[in-house]
């Protein structure tokens, strides 16, 4: 029987489409080009979401750190703890964070979920604004502790938080005191998504960009100094 030339041609179309294999190169560019594409989109998208996270978690770290210094004020008749015991008495040197162990009794909250370790391989992530809070008892223990009627405006003023200057990280006798130092364009804090998260007198925590850190002038209050 006779195929109709209609029918024979449509054949002829079918089996040439069941013959054909694979992509051609132009396809498979375009392919691969869109994928490249869509992950030079999206890859920044869940860094800075991962970023977030982790911001939210020191956060967390630093509202529990400020937490264990008002306790500490609390059972000391409402002294803020000093940035660290003398030097000069080596049976009494003690960081401001050893000191607040009592109330915190968890390392994991002195690091920082977005810097684990520094260069020295310590794991402290938070410093001590030491500019305004002290940093030493001297031999006799009268020391530098501030009171917390002194403070003119708790709710404005940094007590604690990110610190990235490592320097003051070593875990040696000579650099034992975290601190923070303010105002200074290498050190202020920048690791969360271009700022830091900073703990204040009152108990409240926030996140503050590094411009926002950085613009404080001397004999301002806010958000470094606690009185005038």
């Amino acid at each position: 029987m006779c195929i109709p030339p209609r029918r024979a041609n449509l054949w002829s179309v079918e089996w040439g489409d069941m013959n054909r294999k694979g992509f051609t190169l132009i396809e498979l560019l375009v392919v691969i080009a869109i994928i490249a594409i869509l992950a030079a989109i999206l890859f920044p998208v869940f860094a800075r979401a991962r970023e977030k996270a982790r911001q939210t978690a020191c956060l967390s770290n630093v509202k529990q750190i400020t937490l264990a210094l008002l306790m500490y004020a609390q059972d000391y008749d409402e002294m803020y703890v000093p940035g660290s015991l003398a030097y000069s008495v080596p049976t009494l040197y003690a960081e401001w964070y050893k000191l607040l162990w009592p109330y915190m009794k968890n390392s994991q909250l002195v690091v920082c979920p977005s810097q684990p370790t520094s260069p020295h391989g310590d794991r402290l992530g938070y410093g001590w604004n030491y500019q305004e809070f002290g940093y030493y008892y001297d031999s006799h223990g009268t020391g530098w502790c501030t009171p917390m009627a002194m403070i003119d405006r708790p709710s404005e003023t940094i007590v604690l938080g990110d610190s990235e200057d490592v320097g003051a990280r070593v875990p040696t006798p000579s650099y034992g005191p975290r601190y923070l130092y303010r105002r200074h364009a290498t050190l202020l804090p920048k690791r969360h998504n271009g700022g830091g998260n900073m703990g204040h007198c009152d108990g409240h925590v926030k996140w503050y960009t590094q411009q926002a850190l950085r613009k404080a002038e001397v004999g301002l209050a806010a958000p470094w100094r606690y009185a005038p």
